[in-house]
């Protein structure tokens, strides 16, 4: 009985993607050039691990975001590497980290030099933390007030801003969504982060748009499939 009853709530508290899904998006790229895309997002599963990739390609650039998370029933996603690359007119540039979790530190293997970094163990990358808030959200945990993020070449901590629920109008259709702000400590009105996370899709972005001074993305869904369905 206590056997049936662990297998249970195993399946309960899968991963809300269990087998994974795939993502597309209408992408606009401002990095000096303003470049529109189509971005697709994946994540999916490799024996004990998840993959999730971020990849849009456009006629003179292209750019890629890769993380490998463990998923843990009791507590949800946590990274092991965060990768990232960008090639603009043949110009490439990347990062690449190393999640060291036993020392509870990071390490920047685009920078050999550099020391490993000591991380508190809530730490996420800019990439799968959103898992993380679908994660809270659709087990009805309570969101942090904040975040600890790789943010660039740096570690910083953000402030997570929930706002209500929004109609969002996307190529995919009108979505109800959940709007949220990540919130610099010393907040530059030159910087913003906004995203928002639809209920109806167990929290799966449906719009995001990140200024950082001259830089611009803006992601907009267009279309969803689950891993196992038509």
């Amino acid at each position: 009985m206590l056997r049936t009853l662990i297998w249970i709530a195993g399946l309960v508290s899968m991963p809300v993607f269990g087998q994974g899904y795939e993502a597309k998006y209408d992408m606009i790229w401002s990095v000096g050039i303003k470049l529109e895309a189509e971005a697709t997002e994946t994540l999916r599963k490799t024996g004990d691990r998840f993959e999730m990739i971020l990849d849009a390609a456009a006629s003179i650039g292209s750019a890629t975001e890769t993380t490998n998370l463990l998923y843990q029933p009791e507590n949800g996603w946590k990274p092991l590497d965060y990768s990232y690359t960008q090639s603009i007119l043949g110009r490439t540039t990347g990062r690449n980290f190393r999640f060291n979790w036993n020392k509870g530190s990071v390490t920047w293997l685009h920078e050999p030099e550099r020391p490993e970094q000591a991380i508190p163990s809530d730490t996420v990358d800019p990439l799968g933390f959103r898992l993380q808030l679908a994660y809270l959200l659709n087990n009805g945990r309570t969101l942090p007030t904040s975040i600890t993020m790789l943010d660039g070449r740096d570690i910083k901590v953000k402030s997570v801003v929930p706002g209500g629920l929004e109609r969002v109008d996307t190529p995919y259709g009108t979505i109800e969504a959940q709007k949220f702000n990540l919130v610099d400590d010393n907040p530059d009105p030159k910087r913003s982060f906004e995203f928002w996370l639809a209920p109806s899709l167990d929290y799966q972005l449906v719009k995001l748009e990140k200024r950082d001074k001259k830089r611009f993305l803006a992601l907009t869904l267009k279309a969803f499939t689950k891993a196992g369905t038509p």
